[in-house]
């Protein structure tokens, strides 16, 4: 069993921690800032929105606002005010901390200031939906609905050290962070994994740039490093050498093609490469494989399961054949809040039992193979894009009646397209549509094309 973190533990985090990608003055001490956390009045359990760059300091005010008896939330840094007061509506939010936050366009009653932060607060009527000692993962980082994942401290340091434990990273290695924070790959299996396992932590974070990534394994004697699958197409299309010095390499956040393995592993002889498997609702790492040490017939799987992980297949009963993952674990999600829609209202099966909306294989030796998503996100430029929000915020505009999305597949995943049919005698037209999406969701996250369609037309056939 491994125990609740303490206070002094939190502490001790930040004295091994280096930020060198973001300003080099680190935030107040964590004590100071859970101290100025809990003077706004913050009441326990109350859920608090942190919409900072990854670094150090997102760090301290995580763990800041843990101490204070608060739960916090990441999302993306820039996250549109729209989107903000979404989260804040739906999750029943008490306070967003950012950079310079408007707080007329978010509806709070003041903002304070928290170290260099900007603390929009609220109202407190509603009771909190959280409670003290946990945390909400986003569903799918800065996309998606309004919705996270309530789970424990506890069960992340779980599965951060499960993590740390299957790709062999120890107490001496120096760990680079290249995700964003906000993603829970980022959070759960790598910065608070080296913290727990006692490690050197070096924060880089967005964007990521091939030379500042290599210059930095070299300056800071990294051990070990994480990537994204875009992140390592990245590097192959550009022939970046990884310096040698880098021991341990994993990948996650999507599949990875066996034809890329296979050149990281040429290109790294000798050097251990890891596949993962997870999902924020897993809490979030759920199967590893050491691909270093397999077959090549191997390369497209995603491993075995973590220990204290179980897994087994289901029937979708749909006559395709086809089967979905479910996960069992003590890490597993508690509950979902917020905006719960479509198939996701019945992921969680019962306590520590997941239904994975993800369609898997399996060798004869329990070897998990990927093969496609059921649910009703895409991966575009390794975030996710929840097509289901999408749709939602669409019929919010003026004059729009129904909004569908078309997926195709790109260089980077998938992309889709919306299609919208606006009311009789409606005058609106892509550019604005486009614009008012904006107002909600990250450029990022807009669809390639808008096309405004008639009724009926027979194009709407596709969701």
């Amino acid at each position: 069993m491994i125990a609740p973190l303490t206070r002094r533990d939190l502490s001790g985090f930040f004295e091994r921690a280096v930020d060198f990608a973001l300003e080099p003055v680190v935030e107040r001490p964590y004590d100071e800032l859970a101290d100025r956390w809990r003077a706004l009045g913050l009441r326990p359990g109350d859920l608090v929105i942190l919409s900072l760059p990854t670094g150090v300091a997102l760090l301290h005010h995580f763990f800041g606002v843990l101490a204070a008896g608060g739960v916090p939330a990441l999302v993306a840094p820039g996250t549109p005010s729209g989107r903000l007061r979404e989260l804040v509506e739906r999750m029943r939010a008490r306070a967003v901390g950012g950079m310079s936050l408007p707080a007329a366009k978010l509806g709070a009653d003041r903002v304070e200031r928290v170290g260099k932060v900007d603390v929009a607060i609220f109202p407190d009527a509603a009771p909190p939906p959280t409670h003290p000692g946990e945390v909400v993962l986003l569903t799918s980082g800065t996309s998606g609905a309004a919705s996270g994942c309530v789970t424990s401290v506890e069960a992340i340091v779980r599965n951060a050290t499960r993590h740390a434990d299957a790709i062999g990273q120890r107490s001496s290695d120096t760990v680079l962070v290249s995700l964003p924070l906000h993603f829970s790959f980022g959070l759960v299996a790598q910065a608070i994994g080296t913290l727990v396992r006692g490690g050197r932590l070096i924060i880089a974070g967005p964007p990521f740039v091939t030379e500042r990534y290599t210059r930095a394994i070299e300056s800071h004697g990294v051990d070990v490093n994480a990537l994204s699958p875009t992140q390592v197409r990245t590097l192959l299309a550009n022939d970046v050498k990884i310096p040698r010095r880098l021991r341990t390499l994993s990948v996650g956040g999507d599949a990875l093609a066996p034809e890329h393995v296979a050149d990281l592993l040429r290109a790294r002889p000798d050097r251990e490469l890891y596949m993962t498997y997870g999902l924020t609702q897993a809490g979030p790492r759920v199967s590893t494989l050491a691909a270093h040490a397999e077959p090549a017939a191997r390369h497209a799987s995603v491993g075995l399961p973590l220990e204290g992980t179980s897994v087994e297949l289901e029937a979708l009963g749909d006559g395709s054949g086809r089967t979905q993952l479910i996960v069992r674990s003590d890490t597993v999600m508690r509950r979902q809040i917020g905006l719960v829609e479509g198939r996701n209202a019945d992921e969680l099966r019962a306590p520590g039992v997941l239904a994975t909306g993800d369609v898997f294989d399996t060798d004869q030796d329990g070897y998990l193979f990927y093969r496609r998503r059921l649910s009703e996100y895409i991966l575009r430029g390794g975030e996710k894009v929840c097509l289901a929000t999408v749709r939602c915020l669409a019929t919010r505009i003026a004059g729009v009646v129904t909004a569908r999305t078309r997926v195709e597949p790109s260089a980077e995943g998938e992309d889709y397209h919306l299609m919208l049919v606006v009311a009789e005698g409606s005058s609106i037209g892509v550019d604005h549509c486009r614009k008012e999406l904006a107002k909600s969701i990250r450029l990022a996250e807009l669809p390639r094309t808008i096309e405004i369609l008639e009724p009926h037309d027979p194009r709407l056939g596709h969701k």
